[in-house]
């Protein structure tokens, strides 16, 4: 059934039409869209504004069940840090079963869903069971997540990751036997395996590949994963998150961590390199060179005490960045956008650094960037709101107090700025409404299996 939708204004090809209408074909896909009204009638009224969702461009689904798990010390363990606060994780990690999993990764996805993302990049690293031996259906906490992001309703890119070593020249600890593969053998296999499933069940879903981290791996087993596209989806992996990675990756390896990949892989746009907090000059010229992304996940970096990213240098000279959650301390895209501008404003005391003569608009070049960049990271092709895309939406309150009677031109600013999820009133994917007054549609259908979760998983943490 055709719909035509129409609303208040709507943000289109990086300009605000008013009003703007959405037709849509049976599968949700745009066919026209514009200020003018096409020859139907309009299904729906919405007296909103309209903007393309956003990217989650890196994402741990387990780690929702982290909040305020290290936010207290132990007695006699009051100096904490980044490698601390990995511990903890490593607890929750050990205790999760498929089901849980399925469960915990379902009420995540909708509540992203609620914040404004239509779309996430799950780094995957979980591929084991409880002792550290394979499911007899390799792919199986694969499948949890698949399942869970069909049940939520929001667009999944999946990236398996390969795990190997705890650091450079060290072998995997008991604790991190959930991860491991012995080799780039063993860890291709069960990439096949996931997109065997993938093919086979979960058809919507694009599955990409990586490696956990550069000291996850040897740099003989990174050249051999990050230099082959393995899969249909784009390639992810950790780099220079924290100071010490940087300096254990060049005293073991004598060079830095974005100079080898340079060199060896060759780093490209299908590339993503996530946090990469610790990186110099020349290693900014040749990211920007090679095109590939820096994934930032602001909030989670302040929370781990990971460093600053070079952020004013790397946009300068044309870096490609989007945003991701990560381990979910916050969840709004709005705060994950502007908050590595923000910390500079305060070091610089300068304001709107983003902007030049032919750019004057704060607000509506931060989107445009991490719109485009986040899309491109998830290995979502052409523009949001392009004709034949499906239709993946969120659409801001504008009787809020933020929104109401403000010129449009102001409203990217607005939302950028000073936005947060109480904007948001209705989310779009696919063509299907899966938020309305600001609640996921289904998330009455998740508080049961939620709550049995948080009692089993509180209790297991605690022996």
């Amino acid at each position: 059934m055709t719909q035509v939708l129409q609303f208040k204004a709507g943000y289109v090809e990086s300009q605000w039409l008013a009003p703007c209408f959405v037709m849509l074909d049976e599968l949700g896909r745009i066919v026209e869209i514009g200020a003018d009204q096409p020859d139907h009638l309009v299904t729906e009224k919405n007296d909103g504004y309209l903007m393309p969702g956003f990217a989650n461009g890196h994402s741990h689904s387990f780690q929702y069940l982290m909040c305020g798990m290290a936010e207290r010390l132990e007695p006699g363990h009051e100096s904490d840090d980044f490698w601390s606060w990995r511990e903890k994780m490593y607890q929750l990690a050990a205790v999760l079963d498929p089901e849980q999993l399925t469960d915990l990764t379902t009420r995540f996805y909708q509540t992203l869903l609620e914040y404004g993302y239509t779309s996430v990049c799950e780094f995957h690293y979980l591929h084991h069971d409880k002792s550290g031996h394979h499911y007899a259906q390799p792919a199986t906490l694969s499948i949890s997540i698949m399942e869970a992001a069909r049940r939520a309703g929001i667009r999944l890119t999946l990236v398996p990751v390969y795990y190997h070593q705890a650091a450079p020249g060290k072998p995997i600890q008991p604790r991190q036997r959930r991860f491991y593969s012995k080799d780039t053998d063993e860890y291709l296999g069960l990439l096949e395996h996931i997109a065997n499933a993938n093919r086979k069940q979960y058809p919507e879903v694009l599955v990409g590949y990586g490696v956990h981290s550069m000291r996850a791996a040897p740099p003989r087993d990174i050249k051999t994963i990050l230099g082959t596209h393995w899969a249909l989806g784009p390639a992810h992996f950790h780099v220079s998150e924290q100071s010490t990675d940087a300096i254990a990756f060049e005293q073991a390896y004598h060079c830095r961590a974005v100079d080898w990949l340079y060199d060896n892989i060759p780093l490209s746009d299908h590339h993503n390199l996530v946090h990469a907090t610790h990186i110099n000059t020349v290693e900014i010229k040749k990211l920007v060179a090679s095109k590939a992304t820096v994934v930032l996940c602001p909030s989670t970096e302040g929370n781990l005490g990971d460093g600053i990213f070079p952020f004013p240098e790397f946009f300068d000279q044309g870096g490609n960045f989007c945003i991701g959650t990560d381990s979910h301390v916050s969840l709004c895209p709005f705060g994950e956008a502007r908050y590595p501008e923000i910390v500079h404003r305060l070091f610089m005391e300068k304001r709107n650094l983003l902007c030049d003569a032919e750019h004057l608009d704060s607000g509506q070049l931060l989107f445009d960037h991490v719109q485009n960049a986040g899309r491109k990271a998830l290995g979502l092709t052409g523009d949001a709101f392009a004709v034949g895309q499906p239709f993946d939406g969120i659409v801001l309150d504008s009787s809020h107090d933020r929104l109401v009677e403000r010129p449009l031109h102001n409203i990217m600013g607005i939302a950028m700025y000073a936005g947060d999820q109480n904007l948001i009133e209705t989310v779009y994917v696919q063509g299907k409404k899966q938020v309305s007054a600001g609640r996921h549609v289904k998330k009455h259908q998740t508080v049961e299996a939620f709550r049995k979760l948080m009692k089993q998983v509180t209790a297991d943490l605690s022996h």
